[in-house]
């Protein structure tokens, strides 16, 4: 089916905050005596947070996160944009798709970087991960965005950097793109996120722009 709705992720995709969350990281164990490489940050602290203190029963981990996100919530404006980020968007509406825009990120954290690169304009429905709709994988915000725009699964494809956007997508039925920039590959296994099977895989997001002038998709 063609493609007529694209529903984008923000940090990793669209935005470099990735590196941003490292450098928090960093300096926020530093601050503590703690000594981590980036490969050890990513792998152990940037996702399932519930269970890093039974992994890490030294840390204290909340106030490290604490300083982490205080962090982020300050340079927000000052994450840099991946190569084409800054129209790709306006150049998916040009060809005849809606554009929605779903993040984990806090509303606060996602408007600063929003307005800092005056992209907030850009999105039809925007929401992020304190608007009461969940989080990654689930695919609840991802519903919401289909009830706000009107658009079926089917026609929707859903481009994101991680694991948990590829299997939300495929769990509510909408095509997928897996976005893979080589600045990327510090931050996921690309093997691993490619044996997802997701419809696409990309590593510029001007590769978008053939996905959505293409009249049907092949499942």
């Amino acid at each position: 089916m063609a493609i007529r709705h694209v529903i984008f992720d923000w940090d990793g995709t669209l935005v470099q905050t990735l590196d941003l969350w490292l450098i928090a990281y960093q300096d926020a164990f530093e601050a503590r005596g703690h000594y981590y490489t980036a490969k050890e940050i990513v792998s152990e602290f940037f996702t399932n947070h519930d269970t890093i203190p039974a992994r890490h029963p030294h840390l204290n981990f909340p106030p490290i996160a604490e300083q982490a996100f205080g962090y982020v919530q300050n340079n927000a404006h000052k994450s840099t944009l991946y190569a084409g980020a800054g129209a790709i968007a306006t150049q998916v509406a040009e060809a005849g798709c809606t554009v929605s825009l779903v993040s984990s990120s806090s509303r606060y954290v996602l408007e600063k970087g929003l307005n800092a690169h005056r992209l907030g304009a850009a999105f039809g429905s925007i929401i992020a991960g304190d608007d009461g709709f969940g989080h990654k994988p689930s695919t609840t915000p991802f519903e919401e965005t289909l009830r706000r725009q009107e658009h079926a699964a089917e026609e929707t494809l859903i481009i994101g950097d991680s694991l948990v956007d590829i299997q939300a997508g495929q769990a509510l039925g909408c095509q997928t793109c897996f976005f893979a920039p080589a600045s990327n590959e510090r931050f996921h296994n690309f093997a691993q996120l490619a044996a997802l099977g997701p419809d696409h895989q990309i590593d510029h997001l001007n590769g978008l722009l053939d996905l959505v002038k293409t009249p049907a998709l092949a499942r």
